[in-house]
């Protein structure tokens, strides 16, 4: 009886580390922006996601695009925008295989506090939208909210 005590202790106490770092990831689907593929225009091949993870809850941000089905060998450019959409930074370039996926990793430094999150994805090198997360065209802008310790 003690030892179903002690393992069942044991259990609890992992289950109460374990999730606060599962419930800090949030993925995400990217949808076609809706300015380049608004009604009667054929939005791009494929899609893709974006995870979010702040170390539960430290200063880092990692972050995770996986774009599947794109066009294949074809560049894009990554953005990320924190809390105010108008001067989003560029990220990075991925390029897609033969099959037209594409996986993009970040690992960055983000000020404390609660942050509002968007991700845009263009051609790379002609600023034309491709894919964006749901929202950052809306006002307030919408996106991933995380708080970093």
């Amino acid at each position: 009886m003690r030892r179903t005590i002690e393992v069942a202790l044991a259990l609890a106490i992992v289950a109460l580390i374990a999730v606060p770092v599962l419930a800090a990831a949030q993925k995400v689907n990217l949808v076609p922006c809706p300015y380049n593929y608004g009604p009667g225009v054929t939005p791009p091949p494929g899609g893709g996601f974006v995870i979010f993870n702040n170390s539960a809850g430290a200063k880092n941000l990692q972050m995770t695009i996986s774009l599947k089905g794109l066009q294949p060998k074809t560049s894009y450019d990554i953005y990320l925008g924190v809390d105010a959409w108008g001067t989003p930074g560029k990220v990075g370039t991925v390029r897609t295989n033969v099959q037209g996926n594409a996986n993009f990793h970040l690992n960055t430094a983000v000020a404390r506090g609660t942050h509002v999150l968007n991700v845009d994805i263009t051609l790379a090198g002609s600023g034309a939208d491709v894919f964006e997360l749901p929202g950052i065209h809306d006002s307030p802008m919408g996106g991933v909210t995380l708080k970093f310790k």
